[in-house]
């Protein structure tokens, strides 16, 4: 599409005043006044209407990065963050305990009911002998007031069984409950990887439920990732994309995971590049629609209002004037014109020189 400047120039002619003779003067003196002349032109980068193809695409962005990564947080809340057993950049195995919360009343009533548990295990095994005997006395042959009194302590027995199997079910319940607690006060890392992102900030108060504490990060495989929300609509598993790093270079990919819960699309190379660095910015550019060998304007050419469309031109005397045309397709960089414009006629595409 051509491009050429248009310039308007004003220029003053010189003035010359001849005045005429002067009170005491012996002759006539001729005074001349010049006025330089002055460019104060406005140049116009133009643009022709030219056949092309219209393309609207949607731009996502991803970055090269590790994708086996995780964000520890613990599942409970109103602890005390106590104890953080790493630093940043520590390599850690899978099942290494990184943090803990402060659990200590837990542990104590843990603690304090199984030596209950112990106690009552103890007295019920002591009840269910007494219990035993007595039967056994009633077996025999007794005299009714003798039954009666045995009878009677065998059903103590009973009663005094059902408290201390009662209580030790109890205890055992608030053990689990606190075990559960006390289990997930801990937090693990999930994956081999080096330690990052400490939030030191959570050391001495109380997390809030799923507050990342810390992230491991596993290098062994990078992918490209993007976390753009038009990548969760266009893309899904299996898709081949093109990823541009820049103009000249890009890399074929293709689609291996579209993660909903953790917001990101994962991309794996086609081809593995080793040199490629972490952090590699890259694009991907979608095809909405086109329109193919239709007459074209660059956007920037293009101006729109709620009543019209339409373009400058420039007169042959150098005027700008608005000229109103009808537009199909809106593309990213082109947009395709429907009438108003002749093929090859100029239209301004921008204002430049002093006076931009």
């Amino acid at each position: 599409m051509k491009q050429t400047t248009f310039k308007r120039l004003a220029c003053f002619a010189a003035l010359t005043v001849i005045t005429g003779g002067l009170a005491g003067c012996s002759q006539a003196e001729e005074l001349k006044l010049s006025i330089s002349s002055e460019d104060v032109s406005e140049d116009y980068s133009m643009v022709e209407a030219d056949y092309a193809d219209v393309v609207l695409e949607e731009s996502i962005s991803c970055l090269y990065s590790q994708i086996n990564e995780e964000s520890l947080a613990f599942n409970i809340e109103k602890r005390e963050l106590t104890h953080i057993y790493v630093a940043d950049g520590d390599t850690v195995k899978a099942g290494q305990l990184v943090a803990k919360l402060n659990v200590d009343d837990l542990e104590k009533k843990l603690r304090d009911n199984d030596d209950l548990i112990a106690q009552d295990e103890l007295l019920i095994e002591e009840t269910n002998k007494l219990i035993d005997y007595y039967e056994g006395l009633l077996k025999g042959s007794l005299g009714l007031k003798r039954r009666e009194e045995i009878e009677f302590k065998v059903s103590d027995a009973r009663q005094q069984l059902d408290v201390y199997e009662n209580e030790k079910h109890d205890c055992e319940r608030e053990n689990r409950e606190f075990a559960d607690i006390i289990e997930k006060s801990k937090l693990y890392a999930g994956i081999d990887g080096t330690v990052s992102n400490i939030n030191k900030s959570l050391i001495g108060t109380k997390p809030s439920k799923g507050s990342t504490v810390m992230r491991i990060i596993n290098t062994d495989h990078c992918s490209f990732v993007s976390r753009d929300k038009e990548a969760f609509v266009y893309l899904k598993v299996g898709d081949s994309v093109r990823i541009d790093i820049s103009e000249e270079k890009y890399y074929n990919a293709t689609v291996i995971e579209v993660d909903t819960v953790g917001e990101r699309v994962i991309m794996d190379l086609d081809e593995p590049d080793y040199s490629l660095k972490m952090s590699t910015r890259g694009n991907i550019n979608i095809e909405l629609e086109r329109a193919d060998n239709v007459l074209t304007l660059p956007r920037e050419a293009v101006h729109t209002t709620e009543d019209m469309t339409y373009v400058y031109i420039l007169t042959d005397s150098g005027v700008r004037e608005l000229k109103q045309i009808e537009t199909g397709l809106m593309g990213t960089k082109l947009v395709e014109i429907k009438s108003g414009l002749l093929p090859y006629e100029q239209v301004i595409l921008r204002k430049t020189g002093r006076y931009t």
